[in-house]
């Protein structure tokens, strides 16, 4: 009976202690998935030439006009946890002006990988 009440008392903190530890592996979990299909998609822009990606300047790049098709652009879709995720990818002019140098940049909800692209 002593020994009922202790683990019952017992039990609530021990729930507690192990409720963060899951949360965390589930965010962790979130944070690589996304980081790795961004990576994905970063590479797979990087794979164009550099008129194609100056072509497509701008905030949100429609992804069928940047990868040439809409079955193209479905490729970068993906569904993590129930939900449909879409990259969203981002081209601007990164040389003040002169030309010759891109920043790519690719969000996924909190996470955004950037980089840059040279004409040469």
């Amino acid at each position: 009976m002593i020994a009922t009440i202790i683990l019952a008392v017992a039990i609530v903190p021990m729930v507690n202690a192990f409720r963060s530890a899951t949360t965390s592996t589930g965010v962790g979990e979130r944070l690589v998935v996304f980081t790795t299909q961004a990576g994905s998609t970063l590479n797979r822009t990087l794979a164009l030439d550099y008129d194609t990606l100056k072509n497509n300047l701008g905030d949100h790049v429609n992804l069928a006009d940047l990868f040439g098709s809409a079955s193209e652009a479905d490729r970068e879709k993906f569904t993590f946890g129930g939900s449909d995720y879409i990259p969203a990818i981002s081209i601007a002019d990164a040389s003040s002006g002169t030309g010759g140098l891109l920043e790519i940049k690719v969000t996924i909800e909190e996470i955004t990988l950037k980089t840059l692209k040279s004409s040469y």
